[in-house]
């Protein structure tokens, strides 16, 4: 995990109250912060001064341009995301030190997100005559631990699902595809306008959600299968506290949902950090820690940009937002690159053709048996089918995949028309056996319309000594259906056969 700080200009309502810098720069990558309590002429207390230095992998003071912090933080991960690896850039830190800045930028100085896309599509574009790209995108926010998609509004709340592989997804989530950085700019900022924003009496721009930009490319080579990287790009909302924002009513909730996800965020920190834990790592406190799961110890390559404010009454937030910071330097995460072979998937389509062929053959059998017999259709042609859907499983490419889709599905239609004409034939010769079976129960000497002849000579001499005049009565219609159904299910065997 890479860890920078960056310190921000001092603002003219601190200004206004009398404050002094506290926080300084002293290299590229030590900060020092002081004791606004420190009184150098007081020799009994100068053995409790807080004042404290800290090191970190990049440091930037407040005359640090937008440009200088993409270079030293982002710049490096691209290359990696279009190689098929995560990468992860999220702000932390208290409520208006410029995370959101940092982030979004402004039109004459763009932030992390638009010089971060508008450098992807430009190596996309350099490496397109070599590969092919596809870009998607999806945009959310977490408010109030609910999560709204900010493309589509209307979807109304969202919940997270983990896959069989670990990984946390948005059930339902808007995905829209890109093709050059303009159209995601232009979707950003319609996201932007849906994300809730309100005025604190520390921040006038306050965000009081955490928003999540999503960025997938899939690179397909012939012969070399599909990557896939995902880049998240994150602006948290910051931590704040009631005394200092002077909220009430909904926003001092929105602030208690804040402050609850980043103290959620601070203990999987805290956990990470600790070498000799190993103890449970509990990302479920908070649904911002379940979505950060895999970029704080997974499959991600992570830069935290944490924000401070310099001013000497923002001390006590400046201290734990520089501890925190220092702490996460000691995460280690393992990063691998999402590789899925074509050839594999292939593979396991021409294994899915060849079972429901065989199960086609097997049930084509079934029908051609005579009764006791066993089948001899589920043998047939079966070795030549195997090597033939083996041969194509080895030679096909990714051009041939929608050709074997369309195998698959006509081999699923055709079983399952086969199943279901089994299965009337079945239900039929059930149906009448029942029939039949119901009729010698009751025990009625039967005889067919047309005939004078009783059904057999012991009926006969039975009704001749009792003088039962039932020889006459007809056949009861199920009975008579029950034959027809009879003589029509042989004849629907014999087609069969034929």
């Amino acid at each position: 995990l890479q860890v920078a700080l960056r310190i921000r200009p001092m603002s003219t309502a601190e200004l206004a109250e009398g404050a002094r810098p506290i926080a300084h720069r002293l290299d590229e990558q030590v900060v020092v912060l002081q004791d606004p309590m420190e009184d150098p002429d007081d020799v009994l207390r100068a053995s409790r001064s807080q004042e404290k230095s800290y090191v970190f992998d990049v440091a930037f003071d407040s005359t640090a341009t937008q440009e200088t912090v993409y270079r030293a933080t982002t710049r490096g991960l691209i290359a990696g995301v279009i190689s098929g690896y995560n990468a992860t850039i999220f702000t932390y830190g208290p409520t208006g030190c410029g995370k959101t800045y940092t982030m979004l930028g402004t039109d004459g100085e763009p932030g992390i997100c638009a010089r971060t896309l508008s450098d992807l599509f430009q190596a996309i574009e350099d490496t397109s005559g070599e590969m092919e790209y596809e870009v998607s995108m999806s945009y959310l926010e977490i408010y109030n631990e609910m999560i709204r998609d900010l493309l589509n509004p209307s979807l109304g709340c969202l919940q997270l699902r983990e896959d069989a592989g670990g990984t946390v997804q948005v059930a339902g989530i808007t995905e829209v595809c890109a093709i050059n950085a303009e159209e995601v700019m232009q979707l950003l900022a319609r996201g932007n306008r849906q994300r809730t924003q309100e005025p604190t009496a520390a921040n006038r721009t306050s965000s009081r959600s955490h928003a999540v930009l999503q960025v997938t490319v899939c690179q397909r080579r012939r012969g070399r299968g599909l990557r896939r990287g995902r880049l998240f790009m994150i602006d948290l909302a910051g931590s704040e506290r009631a005394a200092q924002t002077q909220n009430r009513g909904q926003r001092m909730k929105e602030g208690a949902h804040i402050n609850r996800s980043l103290l959620a965020l601070g203990n999987c920190i805290k956990a990470l950090s600790d070498q000799a834990s190993t103890k449970y790592i509990n990302y479920r406190d908070s649904k911002l820690t379940r979505l950060l799961k895999d970029s704080l110890g997974g499959n991600s390559r992570t830069v935290m940009i944490a924000h401070i404010s310099p001013a000497s009454t923002a001390f006590e937030e400046s201290r734990s937002t520089l501890a925190y910071a220092h702490r996460a330097k000691s995460i280690r995460t393992t990063v691998r690159r999402n590789l899925l072979s074509i050839s594999y998937h292939v593979a396991q389509y021409g294994s899915a053709v060849a079972d429901l062929r065989r199960e086609i053959q097997r049930l084509k059998g079934q029908g051609d048996a005579k009764p006791g017999q066993p089948g001899q259709g589920e043998c047939r042609d079966t070795p030549y089918i195997q090597a033939q859907v083996q041969l194509r499983g080895a030679r096909c490419t990714h051009p041939e995949l929608g050709h074997v889709r369309e195998e698959l599905l006509g081999a699923c239609h055709e079983q399952e028309a086969l199943r279901h004409l089994l299965l009337q034939l079945e239900g039929t010769e059930l149906h009448a056996q029942h029939l039949l079976a119901l009729g010698r129960y009751r025990g009625w000497p039967w005889r067919k319309e047309g005939q004078g002849e009783p059904d057999s000579p012991s009926d006969s001499e039975r009704d001749a000594d009792t003088g039962d005049k039932r020889l006459d009565v007809p056949e009861p219609p199920n009975v008579a259906t029950a034959h027809d159904s009879i003589a029509a299910l042989v004849e629907e065997q014999g087609r069969l056969q034929q």
